[in-house]
């Protein structure tokens, strides 16, 4: 009876940390930033592996950030005056007019 309540323990234990790992796994930044534009007929654009200055496509609703760092976030086109940091894995709703991003 204990050795099958040991194994039980063992077995669940496994289980439950390999789960943990490929959850960690799983939500590993990927480098990228999304765009979601306004329309469900257009497809998010995704910045991969994004440096410098990236201005947003027209009618960009929501930037989300998974880089592994902080991006900024501008209303110009071309990342001048002042910038709104955004965090790795958060999102931010966007004006849907020109607008920017410096990674």
């Amino acid at each position: 009876m204990r050795i099958a309540r040991l194994a039980s323990a063992l077995l669940t234990s496994g289980v439950l940390a390999t789960g943990i790992v490929g959850t960690a796994v799983a939500q590993a930044p990927s480098d990228q930033v999304l765009v979601f534009i306004a329309d469900a007929l257009v497809p998010v654009e995704k910045f991969q592996s994004p440096k410098g200055c990236q201005k947003l496509p027209l009618g960009t609703h929501v930037v989300i950030n998974d880089t592994g760092r902080a991006i900024t976030l501008y209303a110009s086109p071309d990342c001048s005056g002042l910038g709104v940091p955004l965090e790795s894995g958060h999102g931010a709703h966007e004006i849907p007019a020109l607008g920017s991003f410096k990674a």
